[in-house]
């Protein structure tokens, strides 16, 4: 709802100023009926996601356990001492002043 009301000062405004007999009437109108718009919208888009959560958790429990979960094992050529840097020699430390960020 909170989107749809954030035109209201430009649909009020351009009300007011092609019907300035009206401007009270219409700048309540816009507000009420930008509200509405808000709401079915918010209503149609929770609605929308929801039909694409259930879509997504029918097709993810379809697949087999080992493919969803996948491979337990990183791949053969990737060490943890190569994971992060693929310049760094098997041995190396990481440095004491900071954080060891290979080791994610």
């Amino acid at each position: 709802m909170g989107r749809a009301l954030l035109w209201w000062p430009f649909t009020a405004f351009a009300l007011v100023a092609a019907f300035p007999a009206i401007a009270v009437p219409a700048m309540v109108g816009s507000g009420v009926l930008l509200v509405l718009i808000g709401l079915v919208g918010g209503a149609l888009g929770k609605r929308w996601r929801a039909r694409r959560l259930r879509r997504a958790g029918r097709t993810i429990g379809a697949l087999p356990r080992t493919v969803a979960e996948g491979p337990d094992d990183p791949p053969a050529d990737v060490t943890p001492a190569s994971a992060g840097t693929p310049d760094a020699a098997p041995g190396d430390e990481p440095d004491d002043e900071g954080p060891d960020v290979r080791a994610a």
